[in-house]
């Protein structure tokens, strides 16, 4: 017995292996791999927007078969996360006052391109686990007293997706991806003058039959040089310098004005 036992848990340990590997999901038969035109934008003095240049292929093992319906393909541009804030106004007394608000923890900026209309990409539920479309964003909200609502307010949630459209800080491009052969693409979204600094995560998102069947991920990073870096610095991290000086700048200001202005 003591020689059969070892043998047996092999046997059964095999036997698992293979259920395991029986019931393992497919390897993915697409892989998409991608490049941004830069990695950093920097923004300076005259910093009046630029845009981001993405370009990629669509890999198959030797194994893939084409698909019939063809695939499908998002690419997103999203900005570090800040809380904002929607208020509804009432006119009260013949004045509009703020009323009702709803706190937002959301992207400050976000950008999709599509190779055709996004409810066309895929299913519902695929865009919304995509997160593709505006439509198809989570938006959590927060009210007052610290509840936080996932689904979120019908009224609030088009208010403040119809203020982010207008500050032009989101954005759809519904056929913005270019096909160059069966498998290359590229494509090209705006970054505004106004964007907030830090870091941005560029997504490509292939779809095909009505699902999602490969993601890919990068980053790139938007950061203030020059003079505008070192005013930032002083600001954040040497708050006391950043005083001395504004005090130091503000006096000379206005020695040099009233030198310049004097009246004799």
């Amino acid at each position: 017995m003591t020689g059969g036992s070892p043998r047996r848990r092999a046997a059964v340990l095999g036997l698992l292996a293979l259920a395991a590997m029986a019931f393992a999901p497919p390897a993915a038969a697409e892989a998409l791999v991608f490049e941004p035109s830069t990695r950093q934008v920097e923004i300076t003095s005259n910093f009046s927007g630029t845009t981001l240049t993405v370009f990629g292929t669509i890999e198959r093992d030797a194994a893939t078969v084409g698909r019939s319906a063809g695939w499908e393909l998002a690419v997103t541009l999203v900005g570090p996360n800040r809380t904002l804030v929607t208020r509804r106004k009432e006119r009260t007394l013949g004045i509009w006052i703020n009323r009702e608000g709803r706190t937002y923890v959301a992207p400050s900026y976000y950008a999709v391109a599509t190779t055709r209309p996004i409810a066309e990409l895929a299913t519902p539920e695929a865009l919304k686990g995509a997160q593709v479309g505006l439509d198809a964003l989570i938006l959590p909200e927060s009210i007052p007293g610290g509840v936080e609502i996932m689904a979120g307010s019908r009224d609030f949630r088009e208010a403040f997706l119809r203020l982010q459209r207008t500050a032009g800080h989101y954005a759809e491009y519904p056929g913005g991806i270019r096909r160059m052969g069966t498998s290359l693409w590229a494509t090209t979204l705006p970054i505004p003058a106004d964007v907030p600094v830090g870091a941005y995560r560029v997504r490509a998102i292939l779809f095909a039959d009505g699902g999602q069947i490969a993601e890919g991920e990068t980053a790139i990073e938007v950061a203030k040089s020059g003079f505008e870096s070192t005013v930032a610095d002083l600001a954040a991290h040497r708050p006391v310098l950043y005083g001395i000086a504004s005090v130091l700048i503000a006096l000379l200001t206005g020695w040099l004005g009233g030198v310049l202005f004097r009246r004799d």
